[in-house]
């Protein structure tokens, strides 16, 4: 869902499925066929929503305030996560340390506004080495 300046907000709906956004990112920006089932409205009767639990949801949170902070935040962010879900996938680290890896990088990071892809690409390859460092000084069995 996307919420606009004048207040309307539109929402993509569909089944979940990774082949609906692996199919989209593959046309762009034409539409192809996913192979997933179209959702039936009717049958799905309601949409409840609720606030999202940021304690259960950690990465979630630093998300959201990466996203506020704007910047290089939301790079180094993107960049630790991989970093920390490629140590956890190789049992380096548990999955709580995930998040906690995020937020470390993002505090010893210093943050910039990047003005060029050079400068998105030299912050994340910082950020990536930034995860490392931390994963290899404060994590590793």
């Amino acid at each position: 869902m996307v919420e606009y300046l004048d207040g309307s907000i539109l929402a993509q709906l569909g089944n979940p499925d990774m082949r609906t956004p692996i199919a989209h990112a593959l046309a762009w920006p034409q539409r192809i066929s996913s192979g997933v089932n179209s959702l039936d409205i009717i049958s799905a009767m309601r949409l409840d929503f609720e606030s999202p639990n940021l304690k259960k949801f950690p990465c979630l949170s630093l998300a959201i305030k990466a996203a506020k902070a704007g910047g290089s935040a939301p790079i180094t962010l993107n960049a630790s996560n991989e970093i920390a879900v490629d140590a956890f996938l190789n049992k380096e680290i548990t999955f709580p340390e995930i998040a906690e890896i995020i937020a470390l990088t993002l505090k010893k990071t210093i943050l910039t506004n990047p003005d060029s892809l050079e400068a998105i690409q030299i912050c994340d390859k910082k950020s990536r080495e930034m995860t490392l460092k931390l994963i290899f000084e404060y994590f590793k069995r």
